[in-house]
């Protein structure tokens, strides 16, 4: 069933077995992701592996290429298709075999060829990342059906609270992982058990009863005529991508701190657990707040306040950065709290602009549109040759700041509900 903006009523129980579905399926995909962060675990991985701030900016672009370019041309293809449900399967367990393979090849290839084993984790990323792409226009139109728009913050939020302790117990787990297994078997093992936790969310899916899809035509409609819809979604999107490119300088940033700590602040192995921990702790104590905001005062305020809490994390990094790599915990803590937040209201802010006939092409076009932000870890890796750390988190910032007065500009509530 589709929902009305206005759509107050209780949950049917085919709506609580769909709610119950979803929020199953994030609760173990934040277990699976935290134990592979790109931002610490990732980062720390391929600086092991290279010693090069370029290859970090580099693989955090390449991954935002891969999840990006898909979404468009599967939306058009996506759209007319009455249940989108086999597809975000099939990307689930693309998904979780891009894990397995590389759990088993790290094992396979020594870490004497280092540079081979970079170029595998990229390949092999590329394609968990593109299968996130496939994944991500289909979940976008499932969640607007199965999901009523008076309990999406409840939702897109609830579901990574209620991941919480399986978050934080995965980030305990891959702490003492990576301090007590020997390089690289530590990281195997990780991507191994990121693989399992996949698997077991995409249970969540197989629970959940998506209806078909009312009027579409069967077939994907002739690019010459898609094109003047992806024109017009463009321009309705515009202040949003706005708010995504300002606000993006918080990715740019993000791989940074944990290369910062281990190069500049002397920072353990063991300090990437503690700093995942940080991050993991911080989303799950924010998502309580931002999914309160996003259904209480809508997407824009929402949206607002995280984006000055994102202004404030690499503020806090230059500030404390000269006190100790344990200085840098609350960063992390922030930095989890903005990036969740981050997702949490773009995705209902989205939702609230979407017709429900055109949620795929939305969901294409604007993580199209949004591509550009993919390429700024790759700038901040070169940068990073001529700049120091606080030069890079500082100019971050101010962008971000702009980003969060950009968020001004979005529709309020009641003027999405009356358009």
């Amino acid at each position: 069933m589709d929902y009305s903006s206005g759509d107050k009523r209780r949950l049917s129980r085919a709506e609580r077995r769909n709610f119950a579905g979803g929020l199953w399926h994030g609760a173990f995909l934040a277990l699976g992701m935290a134990l592979t962060q790109p931002t610490t675990v990732l980062a720390a991985f391929i600086a092991d592996l290279t010693g090069s701030t370029v290859w970090v900016g580099g693989l955090s672009t390449v991954l935002g290429v891969a999840d990006a370019l898909p979404k468009l041309f599967v939306a058009r293809w996506l759209e007319p298709r009455p249940r989108k449900m086999p597809f975000l399967l099939l990307a689930v367990y693309l998904r979780v075999a891009s894990w397995g393979v590389l759990a088993l090849l790290i094992h396979t290839v020594s870490s004497s060829r280092p540079e081979l084993l970079a170029w595998t984790l990229v390949g092999l990323l590329v394609i968990f990342y593109a299968g996130g792409g496939l994944g991500a226009v289909a979940y976008t139109d499932i969640v607007g059906k199965v999901i009523p728009p008076h309990r999406r913050g409840v939702f897109f939020g609830g579901k990574e609270a209620l991941a919480g302790p399986l978050a934080v117990a995965a980030a305990l787990a891959a702490r003492h992982i990576l301090a007590t297994v020997a390089y690289p078997g530590g990281y195997a093992l990780l991507f191994a058990l990121a693989a399992a936790g996949l698997a077991v969310a995409s249970i969540g899916f197989w629970i959940i009863r998506e209806p078909a899809s009312s009027g579409g035509a069967q077939r994907p409609r002739p690019w010459h005529e898609y094109r003047s819809q992806v024109l017009a979604t463009t321009r309705r999107l515009g202040p949003l991508v706005m708010v995504q490119w300002l606000t993006g300088f918080s990715l740019m940033a993000l791989p940074f701190y944990v290369v910062y700590a281990r190069d500049r602040l002397s920072a353990p192995p063991e300090a990437i657990g503690w700093f995942l921990l940080a991050q993991v702790v911080g989303g799950v104590i924010a998502n309580l707040l931002w999914s309160r905001l996003v259904d209480r005062a809508g997407s824009r305020e929402m949206l607002t306040w995280c984006a000055v809490t994102s202004a404030a994390t690499p503020t806090a990094a230059v500030v404390l950065g000269d006190l100790g790599w344990q200085a840098l915990l609350p960063v992390f803590f922030l930095a989890g709290a903005a990036f969740n937040g981050r997702k949490v209201g773009l995705d209902s802010a989205l939702l609230e602009l979407a017709p429900v006939a055109e949620r795929p092409t939305y969901a294409g076009v604007n993580t199209v549109l949004a591509l550009p932000i993919a390429f700024l870890p790759l700038l901040a890796g070169a940068l990073l040759h001529y700049w120091s750390y606080p030069q890079l988190f500082s100019v971050t910032a101010g962008f971000i700041a702009l980003g969060a007065a950009w968020t001004r500009r979005l529709p309020a509530r009641e003027t999405v509900k009356s358009s």
